[in-house]
């Protein structure tokens, strides 16, 4: 057993102080990078709070009647309310709202990582508004807001609605997403779906030293995105591998974006004094502009690794974009009051996904994919490994022209909760989930009758023997690739029960069990059980502090474990094909266990106390632990973290506060693997055992990975009418160690 020292992976300590007054509210805590205001956050960079940082605080606290803020049951203090709104009267509506005008200014050079997900201007206006109406007589309302930070960086929502009747609303954004401020493109055509190469570089014919003297002497430019998804971004070009005297080619090229989804939601809800009915919809159409882009590529292809043989000069690649589809679900709720105080539902809903869009050629190569065995590429027997582009590279090679893909999903769930006494309460439930993978694509070309695909363009059969494709008369390789689609079905089965005792005044313990059967069509197992059992103990005996323990058990197992369930899928299956030993390949060792299917075993565990030292102050101390441990020779074999935190906050006037935390945090991950014989062109032997021919123990090797993390912070924040004071101050340091040991060093 040889063993390697460790090897720290990276070391990272951040420190961060920030003092800010603004003339409006501004959040304590900005959500930098974390794209605040997609979709469902109407908010931006200038406000990530959307609007609620500028609200005034109530200067009476939680309460009219006392001083001092109140707590929840959990023991935490509330966050002060904010104040009631000036309420303006117009005829029959009542009005209130703010508006905020400003002028912004920036400087110097633009950043990825600080101008991500906005747009600063380097001069010009910026405004937001809220403006709520309401009219008490029928319970009419309306809402009006927006926020622009310049022309590529703003949102606007309005809503209109009647309380428990009903509800319609419109937003629209304008938002950037900046990957790269000193990109360096080989290319031309940024913002169209074709690349040709800039700065003289020959397709197929240039060194690596005239390509970095290009992009060296190429303008720097941005790259990303608007919200309504127009831009470039990186993208690969990959031309096979590139490593181990293996002449492949790898670049990075830009890739166009311009497309733009619709998002759909309609529902109908019904309240009574004993049902309550819930229906809805919710749909979403995406659609891209363009079908695929092409781009140019510089480097020379090659030579094979088979000796004296002629790459075929491969000068371009394709990529397809995002396809075209659409999604539906329609979906309903039904809810019941019962005896002892108790209340049972009922879901259903059904939705599919469809993917329908036009397919792409295999390649867009012209002339001849593969190599010459005679240094000319002329097609014939004398050249079995050459083909020719012109039957590969229209929509005539495709066995069919559109996807024709969907994905059906059927839901049902029902949930039962009773409370007996005011001490007892008791829930139990059951879901059924399924999602059905509609129609296979099998690549078959009825143009010459062969099976398979062109990897990687065409380059691959351009290095290698075997471009993967197969014919049983023309080409009858005795290699195993995949040829048909493999359609991921899948369906889920839950059901739960427990209950939660108060068996004294302070004191309360639940019990909850829970059964899943998971059941995948094409997985390496027929079915997965997990049992879970979950205890939780709340007490309360003594009056300035909170305590709370939950302790989790899961115990995963499942069916025999079938090491390649993907057989169906590959040449091996159609008539005709003869490996070359007559057996089929092992692709993976039979002694490997994937994670998410593997046995395993877990341990959670979950403490926190909080104290009331004072009325206006909590201390707050948790510890957790997860230890999960998976019984497997092959694969991840355990997966560990801990944490521990220490937080004080103390609210000593209602418009002011402070707080301080520190943590820790850690997390270990280790697995095991072995080699193919050969790697990394691995020697094809029908043995999957561990230990055969196929994989030698001399091959095995064992990693472990190690996270650690200090942080820690405090922060004061007072408030001036509407006006806002914050301090805030940072610390993380962080350090992550991966060690590995390996058979033999072969």
């Amino acid at each position: 057993m040889h063993k390697e020292p460790k090897v720290e992976r990276h070391s990272r300590t951040k420190r961060r102080a920030t003092t800010a007054m603004f003339l409006f509210a501004v959040p304590a805590i900005v959500w930098a990078d974390s794209g605040v205001g997609v979709d469902t956050w109407r908010a931006n960079k200038l406000d990530p709070t959307g609007g609620q940082a500028s609200e005034t605080l109530d200067r009476n606290g939680t309460s009219w009647l006392e001083p001092g803020q109140h707590r929840s049951p959990t023991g935490n203090l509330y966050e002060t309310p904010t104040a009631q709104p000036h309420l303006e009267t117009l005829s029959v509506w009542q009005i209130y709202g703010t508006f905020d005008v400003g002028y912004l200014h920036t400087s110097g050079d633009k950043t990825a990582l600080y101008d991500r997900y906005t747009r600063w201007p380097t001069n010009g206006p910026a405004f937001d508004f809220d403006v709520n109406a309401e009219r008490p007589s029928d319970g009419s309302y309306a809402v009006v807001r927006g926020s622009r930070i310049s022309a590529e960086d703003q949102y606007y929502e309005a809503v209109y609605g009647k309380a428990g009747a009903y509800k319609a609303e419109i937003f629209v954004r304008d938002m950037a997403n900046l990957l790269s401020t000193d990109a360096k493109s080989i290319f031309n055509g940024a913002g169209t779906n074709k690349f040709t190469l800039a700065g003289g570089l020959i397709p197929g014919g240039s060194t690596q030293a005239q390509v970095a003297a290009v992009s060296a002497a190429a303008p720097q430019t941005s790259l990303g995105t608007q919200r309504n998804r127009q831009g470039i971004a990186l993208y690969g070009g990959p031309f096979f591998f590139d490593f181990d005297n293996i002449g492949g080619s790898v670049l990075e090229t830009i890739k166009p974006i311009d497309d733009n989804t619709v998002n759909i939601t309609a529902g109908a809800r019904y309240a009574g004094s004993v049902w309550r009915l819930d229906i809805g919809y919710s749909g979403s159409i995406y659609r891209d502009r363009y079908l695929s882009y092409s781009f140019q590529n510089p480097f020379v292809l090659g030579p094979p690794l088979v000796p004296g043989a002629l790459s075929s000069p491969l000068t371009q690649g394709q990529m397809s974009m995002e396809p075209d589809n659409d999604y539906h679900n329609l979906h309903a709720t039904a809810t019941r009051l019962l005896p002892l105080n108790g209340e049972a539902s009922l879901t259903a809903g059904v939705g599919e996904m469809n993917q329908n869009d036009s397919l792409i050629p295999p390649t867009n190569c012209q002339g001849t994919f593969g190599f010459s065995s005679t240094g000319t590429f002329a097609i014939g027997p004398q050249n079995p490994q050459l083909f020719p582009c012109n039957q590969w590279n229209t929509t005539a090679a495709l066995s069919q022209t559109r996807a024709n893909m969907s994905i059906v999903t059927t839901l049902t769930q029902g949930t039962l909760v009773l409370q007996p006494t005011r001490d007892l309460s008791i829930r139990a439930g059951a879901k059924y989930y399924r999602e059905d993978y509609r129609n296979q694509y099998v690549m078959h070309n009825p143009q010459n009758g062969d099976y398979g695909y062109v990897a990687e363009n065409g380059a691959q059969g351009s290095i290698v023997p075997g471009p993967g494709i197969w014919n049983p008369v023309t080409y009858p390789v005795t290699s195993d690739v995949q040829v048909e689609s493999i359609p991921y079905s899948w369906q889920t089965i839950e059901a739960h029960g427990g209950a939660d005792w108060k068996f004294s005044p302070h004191d309360t313990v639940g019990l909850t069990y829970t059964f899943d059967h998971y059941s995948p069509a094409h997985r390496e197992v027929s079915h997965v059980n997990d049992n879970t059992v979950k205890l939780n103990w709340t007490d309360k005996n003594l009056s300035w502090l909170t305590f709370r323990l939950n302790y989790t058990y899961l115990k995963q197992s499942g069916s025999v474990y079938n090491s390649d369930p993907y057989a169906f899928a590959f040449f091996q299956n159609l008539p005709g094909f003869v490996p070359a030993d007559d057996t089929v390949t092992a692709w993976t060792v039979n002694a490997q266990r994937k994670y998410d299917i593997s046995d395993r075993t877990e341990h959670k565990i979950d403490l926190m106390a909080t104290l009331m030292p004072r009325p206006d102050m909590t201390l707050t101390a948790s510890v957790r632990g997860d230890w999960n441990q998976y019984p497997t020779l092959i694969g991840r074999q355990g997966y560990d973290t801990s944490a521990a935190m220490l937080q004080w906050q103390w609210q000593f006037q209602t418009l002011t506060s402070m707080s301080a935390w520190v943590g820790l945090d850690r997390s270990s991950m280790h697995m095991a693997n072995v080699n193919d014989a050969g790697a990394p062109l691995a020697i094809d032997t029908p043995d999957d055992t561990l230990g055969g021919a196929t994989y030698p123990l001399a091959n095995r090797w064992w990693a472990a990975d190690e996270q650690r993390n200090w942080s820690g912070g405090a922060s004061l924040t007072h408030y001036f009418g509407a006006a806002r004071l914050d301090f805030s101050w940072n610390y993380e340091a962080s350090r992550g160690i991966t060690s590995y040991n390996f058979a033999s060093p072969g």
